[in-house]
Formats: C-alpha cells, structure tokens, sequence
C-alpha cells in the first residue's frame, strides 16, 4: 500500500462510499454509514467526519469536534486554574480502520494527521488535549503513541487523552 497515495476528505465528499466499510466493530461501522449519524452530524456542524480514501475506497475515518474535558483538581492547580477545571482539547469521538488495512500504518497516519492538525490550530485556537475513545483492544496502541487512559468509560470505549505540546512564548527584547 502506497500512504503517499492516500487523500484525506470530508465524508460529505465520500459518503457513496459507505456502505463498504468495516472495521470490525458495529458501533463504528453503524455510526458511518446510518444517515442519522456521522453525516448528519457532519452536516449539522455537530462533528466533523473526516475519511481516508485510498484506490476509491474509505480506508479510515474519524469524527472529531472541539470540546472541553475535565481535569483533576491538581492538574488544574497546577497550570494556574482556580475556579475551572475543564480546558479547551479536540474531542475524537469515533475513529475505524477498515479491516483489510488494520496493522498497515493507517492508525498511525491517522494520529499523525489529527496531531499535526492540533499542532496547526493551537497557536491561534488553544487547544490543550486531544481525547479519543478507543475500543478496549486499541488501547495498547494508542499508549505507545502517548494517550494516556483517564479511567472514564462508556459504553465499552475507554477515554484517553493526549497533551498537546505548548510552546513558550519569548519575549521581546
């Protein structure tokens, strides 16, 4: 499989193409392809679904929005937070490799993808976690990518996060 050959498209552009993914999961796989979810969602402003297309099929997708998650009480104390303990991240709610191309970079080239996005909006939009919900086998995978488990759970996927690097500001001299 080529990576340098896959695109990255938002589902309203690739929703014909639907019905031919799968990734194991039915709560991932029913979450893109009913009409009343992922592209209603994408459509309303609600989510962003986003798919990776390679030789004219989905090979991936996530769904992410921005959000804001909660923190514990001395996290909070220590960035300087008295009164608020919930903090601007990225929230991906569903992400699904299709079952043929699991075990072949496409995880990765999707966290890269999400990352660098974070990375890119941070500057101007604070950002400082990205969560993911991850079903219970990926979570290994995610922990040698950085996430870390919160210890929430729903619904049989597991909460993670990711501290988006900050960078200091210099001051002018």
């Amino acid at each position: 499989m080529n990576l340098e050959k896959i695109e990255f498209l938002p589902l309203d552009k690739t929703y014909h193409l639907v019905q031919g993914f799968s990734c194991g999961n039915s709560m991932i796989d029913t979450y893109i392809k009913l009409s009343s979810n992922a592209i209603y969602d994408h459509k309303m402003g609600i989510s962003s679904t986003t798919t990776l297309i390679y030789e004219n099929e989905i090979t991936a997708y996530f769904t992410a929005n921005c959000a804001h998650l909660e923190i514990p009480v001395e996290e909070a104390r220590e960035i300087g937070l008295m009164d608020s303990f919930y903090i601007p991240a990225i929230e991906v709610k569903y992400i699904g490799v299709k079952d043929k191309y699991q075990k072949k970079g496409i995880g990765s080239l999707l966290l890269k993808f999400i990352v660098g996005k974070a990375l890119e909006i941070t500057p101007f939009f604070t950002c400082r976690y990205i969560f993911l919900w991850a079903v219970e086998d990926a979570i290994e995978f995610y922990q040698k990518r950085y996430f870390k488990l919160t210890g929430k759970e729903e619904d049989g996927l597991y909460l993670m996060k990711f501290l988006v690097p900050t960078y200091p500001i210099e001051e002018e001299i």
